[in-house]
């Protein structure tokens, strides 16, 4: 998490993964028993004000974005110096991990899950949101 700051009402489980704008870790929310995802800005990031805002607006037009390829935002948060959002939980395996497992995929295998990115991407985008961690 970043520094002490934890997003209450959650109980942190294990991480999912981290990359250059923070780390994603799976969680239960402790009212329901549900499990999601926390995504919490690293702390360079999140002491940033310019970039919060903008993570703030792109969590607010998340919120409108109704798409079975893109997860649902349950709730955004911040404290004076951090902010975390925390999201639907998608089952799954990286793609990354998929590959060192079984290397190269046949074409359409890579062409679906392409597909489905797209439309992911496309549903976003249709609202105003712009994906900044999007890669081949």
């Amino acid at each position: 998490m970043t520094g002490d700051w934890r997003l209450s009402g959650y109980t942190p489980v294990r991480q999912l993964g981290t990359g250059a704008s923070g780390r994603v870790l799976l969680a239960t929310h402790d009212a329901t028993g549900t499990p999601v995802a926390i995504r919490y800005l690293t702390p360079s990031l999140g002491a940033d004000p310019a970039f919060r805002m903008a993570f703030r607006e792109q969590a607010r037009l998340l919120v409108g974005v109704d798409d079975p390829h893109v997860c649902r935002l349950f709730e955004y948060a911040e404290s004076h110096s951090a902010a975390a959002i925390v999201t639907e939980l998608v089952n799954g395996v990286a793609l990354r991990e998929l590959l060192r497992a079984h290397g190269p995929v046949p074409p359409e295998a890579a062409l679906r899950v392409l597909k489905s990115s797209l439309a992911g991407l496309a549903a976003a985008h249709a609202r105003g949101v712009v994906h900044g961690d999007h890669r081949p």
